[in-house]
């Protein structure tokens, strides 16, 4: 085949595993179509108007995280994107085009790490990385419930947005290592430096992950004299992160909260630390047990086991795999135990967010610890003289022998996903009706004589995973003055019947 065909169908390839990458995450993009602000967004925007009379949208809204930092949290990046304030007027039309573009971005800088993971690290051929990476998205938009980070403006400001910075800069940092280009380096410390401004369970895992990076690399390297560039390569971005993570970390606002809000329930260390272990235990014994992340990381061992490739994974890289593996998901919840001051996030800490998030850290890391495993099987079978392949063609019979044996249980663990979730509720009309209620409630607010008190009387919303802001029969709830503030009517009350 000449260059230019082969060319074509290296596109086509790339095409038709993008493709399935959209159809994967296609009930995603519909739940952010759906989306409909909630209350922190209307707060923002009410704070954001006030230095929008002075300034231009970027001065005003770099102003507003100024404040913030001062007063609340270091989350830079979040009151940043928060501070632009895209529109929460009538048909919420950029908000929902914001979010649609933040499920794509997930998508890609997911599959964009794991890919570069697999070709870089473990060498593996172009279609088994995508197919290493589509699978771990697949897992991932099929736990806990995501609503919060897809169809909430202020949740993907916060947590999502900065979770993708993460990916992309951990991504680039392995591409400039490998590459040695110092352009990747760059984006990998923009990167860094942008997802260190969110939510600091995202901040743990990113500053954590690149150290594991940077300690296993370390291992790999005989002579870092020779290897200068590479090292530079790596750590510059890593500090540049870090650089980042303590910004965040140290603002006045961080404290001032925690005194306002959390003071009277916070742990001391050593209980938050054992209280981290617990829900670490908790949570991968969830993620096994409930939903197919089983399946998932079985293929991505047989899909390494059956490479080509002829990489050696040591004793000490899979010792420093496993270690830095248990290392990284801890340091992704301690900051959260700590800050909420719970022993169980799942009973206590009632934020979706949080626990998507560590379940989403969670399942990652297994994955390219499973891959590491793999590898380090395959040079063991390789010593002993056992042919490689021949077990993993054994372990594909195994695999159908699984699905076929635990079907049922496979199609009840797939309906516990997310995505199906959302089929559900499209299915039955409650996402669409929740969404158009709310639209209209808001509408009715808007049309309101300024200055008047607004009483509203709605149905009860039907259940379901797109996220609904809480309004209730109280005026001075926070979330109903919010309301009253941006539509300028004096009180909101909200009755369910």
């Amino acid at each position: 085949m000449n260059k230019s065909g082969s060319f074509l169908k290296s596109v086509l390839k790339n095409l038709g595993y993008a493709l399935l990458a959209f159809i994967i995450g296609y009930p995603h993009f519909v739940l952010a179509s759906y989306a409909i602000p909630g209350a922190d967004d209307f707060s923002c925007a009410n704070a954001v108007s006030i230095y929008r009379e002075n300034h231009n949208v970027l001065a005003s809204a770099l102003a507003y995280t100024r404040d913030v930092y001062q007063t609340w949290q270091g989350t830079y990046t979040g009151e940043i994107l928060m501070g632009l304030e895209p529109s929460v007027r009538e048909s919420f039309t950029g908000i929902r085009l914001i979010l649609m573009a933040c499920v794509a971005l997930f998508i890609a800088s997911l599959i964009f790490l794991i890919y570069t993971v697999c070709t870089k690290f473990f060498k593996l051929s172009s279609g088994k990385a995508w197919a290493a990476g589509i699978l771990s998205e697949f897992i991932v938009l099929n736990i806990s419930l995501t609503g919060e980070l897809f169809s909430w403006y202020t949740g993907a400001a916060v947590y999502t947005f900065p979770l993708i910075a993460i990916l992309f800069c951990l991504g680039f940092s392995i591409k400039s290592y490998f590459d040695q280009k110092l352009v990747y380096a760059i984006l990998a410390g923009v990167f860094g430096v942008i997802g260190a401004g969110g939510s600091l369970e995202v901040v743990g895992f990113g500053c954590a992950a690149f150290l594991v990076l940077l300690i296993i690399y370390a291992i790999g390297i005989k002579n870092i004299k020779k290897n200068i560039k590479r090292v530079l390569f790596l750590g510059l971005p890593f500090v540049f992160t870090v650089a980042g993570a303590l910004f965040n970390t140290a603002a006045p606002g961080n404290f001032k909260r925690h005194d306002a809000m959390e003071a009277s329930g916070a742990l001391d260390l050593v209980p938050s630390f054992t209280s981290s272990w617990y829900n670490l235990i908790t949570h991968i014994g969830g993620l096994l047990t409930a939903y197919l992340l089983p399946l998932v990381l079985l293929i991505v061992f047989v899909i390494c086991l059956c490479s080509v490739s002829n990489v050696v994974v040591s004793g000490k890289t899979l010792i420093a795999s496993v270690i830095g593996s248990l290392f990284i998901t801890m340091i992704t919840i301690f900051p959260v135990i700590l800050g909420y001051g719970s022993y169980n996030i799942d009973a206590y800490v009632s934020s979706t967010r949080i626990i998507y998030t560590f379940d989403f850290v969670i399942s990652v890391t297994l994955i390219v610890l499973t891959a590491v495993i793999a590898f380090y099987v395959k040079d063991l079978l390789k010593r002993n003289n056992i042919n490689a392949r021949e077990q993993a063609y054994k372990s594909i019979i195994l695999i159908i022998g699984i699905v076929i044996m635990f079907s049922g249980q496979l199609i009840l663990n797939y309906q516990n996903g997310m995505s199906m979730k959302i089929i559900d509720d499209l299915k039955n009309d409650r996402m669409q009706i929740a969404s158009r209620q709310m639209t209209e409630l808001y509408e009715k607010v808007a049309a309101a004589e300024d200055g008047s008190d607004v009483v509203l009387t709605e149905p009860v919303l039907p259940g379901t995973v797109l996220y609904i802001p809480l309004y209730i029969d109280y005026p001075e709830y926070f979330a109903n003055l919010e309301v009253a503030n941006y539509y300028g009517v004096n009180s909101f009350s909200l009755y369910w019947c």
